[in-house]
């Protein structure tokens, strides 16, 4: 993996090669990326940064976006992507919040096209992913992906003030939730099931962050809830597996974190 900015992103060299009348070969800068099949757009940085440019039009903002280049079972890095810019700056639980603008997705098809908003508390580098039906633009390669893509961007775009304020609400009330160790206790078994000793393990890792974790005091469910997040941001182990790569596996696993579902659980 390696991280770029947008003019590096722009100067890559994606290319598209037809096998067969059914398949082409995608390549990055002359290096191998995936065989997808004919029907699939291939999206360039251009157009993938394009709703950055907007959104820093709009807001008066820096234009200056962090892109990591990711690779894919046997592709090269750029298969799978992850962009995201800050915007503003806001306090969720009293913690300095920066708001960015994200999108993640491959040309692989393994994972499609996301376009929502992230808050990441500064402190810690915690992520709050909004893949909230409202704020969540999801999109497919295929032959229109273009104009299906920024309508569904515009709406995401347009939810983002709500979805601020929903997750400045959420932040409020776990704050307000005080926490015994017992109430820990039932909170970790419900988030990490199992009684394997790699479960038992992960729990006592996130209950030692809910203590001394960057911010936190041990005290609430938001607290617990930052514990979480910054085991899953910066603790969790990921492997290869079935050809998969260790990059593809975290830009998944960073997906699949529901913000809510998280938040219910630590209430």
């Amino acid at each position: 993996m390696k991280t770029v900015n947008a003019t590096q992103a722009l100067a890559l060299d994606i290319t598209e090669t037809a096998l067969n009348v059914e398949f082409k070969e995608i390549r990055i800068d002359g290096e191998y990326s995936a065989t997808v099949g004919n029907d699939r757009s291939i999206p360039s940085f251009d157009q993938l940064l394009a709703p950055f440019v907007d959104l820093s039009n709009a807001m008066q903002c820096e234009f200056n976006p962090s892109i990591k280049l990711m690779r894919s079972s046997h592709g090269a890095d750029g298969t799978i992507y992850s962009i995201s810019m800050p915007y503003k700056m806001i306090k969720l639980g009293e913690r300095d919040t920066e708001c960015r603008i994200v999108r993640h997705g491959s040309l692989n098809s393994s994972c499609s096209d996301r376009f929502g908003l992230q808050m990441l508390v500064q402190i810690c580098s915690n992520g709050m992913m909004g893949w909230k039906s409202e704020g969540n633009a999801v999109t497919r390669f295929t032959a229109n992906w273009q104009g299906i893509s920024q309508g569904r961007i515009d709406l995401a775009l347009g939810s983002f003030d709500s979805m601020q304020a929903h997750y400045v609400e959420l932040a409020n009330d776990l704050k307000a939730i005080t926490l015994t160790a017992e109430g820990v206790t039932d909170r970790l078994n419900r988030i990490v099931k199992g009684e394997s000793k790699r479960a038992e393990n992960i729990r006592e890792e996130i209950r030692e962050l809910f203590v001394s974790g960057k911010g936190n005091r041990g005290q609430n469910s938001w607290d617990l809830f930052n514990a979480v997040t910054e085991y899953e941001n910066h603790y969790k182990v990921y492997r290869n597996t079935n050809g998969v790569t260790s990059d593809e596996n975290r830009a998944k696993g960073v997906l699949a974190l529901d913000t809510d579902k998280l938040a219910s659980l630590v209430a």
